[in-house]
């Protein structure tokens, strides 16, 4: 009897649900059709499209690739990059909640590509998440975990405190797929934290499902129950087709665990309905595979049945072209990651010689100055004559130390041209520098000689007292 009201409360909550987000989802649709169509012929109506197909992808697929790709070639055509980026990012998830894993991630890829070019960081994080995502789905959480902890990073940096409840939610996910459970509990608490504080229906479906997930590998069977019927409830109010096929899948493999098989295909067949209706192959797999299990040795109709739709679903996500197509691009995506990390690295070298040569060019005129100052002074004259050398020594390997690269580049390398090259140079130089270096010993050390030798002798000047005493008049002889 208790199943019977749960069953016929999921039905009314579900179709009502249906029937409100229809109407209000209508008058969207239409208001983005209309700027869509104002705006046909130039960049703001790449907007429209995208978010056309953000607005059908749960419901309509096929025609939210339709317009993302009409959002792609407007773009395209105005040489729009942002535009570009972002409606292959759109592709790319269509594609991943269709199955199609090795499209999607080429797409999303690419769009990462393009928005690390533009540093459009906001839209890095989308890439970074959305291709973590799909890592996860193929169930290479360990790589997924690596693209969730960039776009984290990022998240923090730019204060998008929304994005950061979503990402830390696929990580609590990534985390109970590797069945650490405690990190997963962590991240999806915090998930929750965020998202419970600033109201966001939108993806709070998913997270009561994973928080169901985990209480029930910690054993909380009832405390699971109750997360995922929550969960269905955020997911009808939105009309979130996948979330309602992931939220039915975990309540029925909960009630076939516990030995209900009537109430685990109740939700089963619930969960196959509505991954079919968004097109949602793992949905499908996992409800049609339920559904094998529970009527295999009962109904060899049914269970037949059920297991054809399984492989197929199961093909359609994991056949060998595609697992070798998904391994080729995360090869070259690698190979792409460490070119630009190799290319900062030798942007850092670059500066850090910059500095020291800016440094170097600051320090010899500032030497000179001071050699310059030390020979009016009573400097001893060898001292003198050896910072005056050294100054011209470091100006000059200075200026060596400069034109070095630019020989190199003239000279390809090559050593017998570099040595030419450098012949010729010194031949100009050398004699040059012998000649400063005369100059600068005329000029400063016998300037400063002659400065300390030419001043004259100071008359001593006669004390008062004793002026007086020399000029006193003496008594006249007496004859």
């Amino acid at each position: 009897m208790l199943n019977h009201i749960q069953k016929v409360m999921a039905c009314v909550c579900f179709f009502t649900g249906i029937v409100v987000n229809t109407y209000a989802q209508k008058n969207t649709l239409n208001q983005l059709r209309q700027q869509a169509d104002q705006h046909k012929n130039d960049t703001a109506g790449v907007e429209p499209l995208r978010q056309l197909s953000l607005q059908l992808q749960a419901t309509r697929p096929d025609s939210a690739l339709m317009y993302a790709q009409q959002g792609l070639e407007l773009a395209r055509k105005f040489s729009f990059k942002k535009g570009e980026a972002d409606c292959m990012n759109r592709l790319g998830v269509v594609l991943w909640k269709n199955g199609k894993y090795d499209r999607a991630l080429s797409f999303l890829l690419n769009s990462l590509k393009i928005r690390e070019e533009i540093n459009d960081r906001l839209g890095i994080l989308k890439s970074l998440s959305d291709i973590g995502i799909v890592y996860s789905d193929q169930m290479d959480n360990v790589k997924a975990l690596s693209y969730h902890f960039k776009a984290k990073a990022v998240a923090e940096e730019l204060h998008e405190t929304t994005r950061l409840g979503i990402i830390l939610a696929n990580i609590g996910n990534c985390y109970i797929k590797l069945n650490k459970v405690d990190s997963a509990l962590n991240y999806e608490m915090q998930a929750y934290t965020i998202k419970q504080n600033l109201k966001d229906t939108a993806t709070m479906s998913n997270t009561l499902s994973i928080l169901g997930d985990i209480n029930y590998k910690m054993g909380h069977t009832a405390l699971a129950l109750d997360y995922y019927r929550v969960s269905v409830n955020y997911a009808v109010k939105i009309n979130d087709q996948n979330s309602l096929a992931d939220s039915y899948n975990s309540i029925a493999q909960l009630y076939k665990q516990t030995g209900a098989p009537d109430s685990s295909v109740y939700y089963a067949s619930l969960a196959l309905n509505a991954a079919k209706k968004a097109a949602y192959p793992e949905g499908i797999f996992h409800a049609s595979n339920l559904l094998t299990d529970v009527y295999r040795g009962k109904n060899d109709h049914l269970e037949l049945q059920y297991l054809k739709t399984s492989i197929a679903a199961k093909d359609s996500m994991f056949n060998a072209e595609k697992v070798k197509q998904i391994q080729t691009l995360s090869f070259n995506e690698a190979a792409r990651q460490e070119e630009i990390a190799e290319e900062k690295h030798r942007e850092e070298e670059a500066r850090i010689v910059n500095l020291q040569l800016v440094g170097i060019a600051v320090f010899i005129p500032t030497f000179f100055l001071i050699v310059l100052l030390l020979s009016k002074s009573r400097t001893h004259r060898k001292v003198i004559e050896f910072m005056s050398v050294l100054s011209l020594l470091l100006a000059f390997e200075f200026l060596t130390l400069f034109i070095h690269p630019f020989v190199q580049r003239i000279s390809n390398h090559l050593p017998v041209l570099e040595l030419i090259i450098l012949v010729c140079l010194a031949s100009v130089l050398v004699p040059f520098h012998h000649k400063l270096t005369h100059f600068m010993r005329e000029r400063l050390v016998h300037g400063h000689q002659q400065h300390h030798h030419s001043a004259p002798p100071s008359t001593p000047v006669p004390d008062k007292k004793e002026s007086k005493a020399h000029t006193t008049k003496r008594k006249p002889a007496q004859g």
